[in-house]
């Protein structure tokens, strides 16, 4: 008897489930504005980061980019301020603990609350594990899991106090996918 309502139950909540994509589908959300809006990206110097930055910045958000590269993240910040956006920009390295809550305490005191997170910083060796030493080991770990729960500790209390805030976490399909030479890197 158990096994038939479990099976009815999972009926229904498969044709829930097609029948709101459905009505998603045809009828969209409506996308949430983030003008004005101030996001931290971590990690903004180059690739994804910069990318996600350059979004932002064409929807008018006030930008907080932080890379452990001054030159990349200056180079990232330059093209958001021409596509409009006001851009604060720290050299921070996301896998000292310290050092992220000291940005974390300066970005709120310069620039007031976070209310976007794009935890986007991660730290790549490319080579087979035998190769790979283990300080290149430790500092991936420590960069594209630690760095982003710290990030998050030290941002979220001031979130829930505001009721308000988004969390973006971006992950790898290394994680998923066995890719020669990124052994380390699965765990991003």
């Amino acid at each position: 008897m158990n096994l038939i309502l479990e099976l009815l139950l999972l009926v229904g909540i498969i044709i829930y489930s097609y029948l709101e994509s459905l009505v998603k589908f045809f009828i969209p959300q409506r996308r949430k504005s983030v003008a004005g809006q101030t996001v931290l990206i971590t990690g903004a110097g180059h690739g994804i980061g910069r990318l996600t930055a350059y979004e932002f910045a064409k929807q008018k958000s006030r930008l907080v980019l932080w890379d452990i590269s001054k030159h990349g993240v200056e180079e990232t910040a330059a093209k958001c301020r021409k596509l409009g956006a006001v851009v604060h920009v720290f050299v921070v390295d996301c896998s000292n603990r310290a050092e992220i809550y000291k940005s974390v305490d300066q970005v709120k005191k310069e620039v007031g609350d976070i209310e976007i997170v794009v935890n986007n910083a991660g730290a790549i060796y490319p080579a087979d594990l035998l190769s790979t030493k283990d300080e290149e080991i430790t500092k991936t770990f420590e960069v594209n899991i630690l760095g982003h729960f710290w990030i998050i500790k030290a941002l979220l209390p001031s979130m829930l106090r505001r009721n308000s805030g988004h969390i973006v976490t971006v992950a790898s399909v290394c994680g998923h996918r066995v890719i020669p030479y990124l052994i380390p890197y699965w765990t991003r």
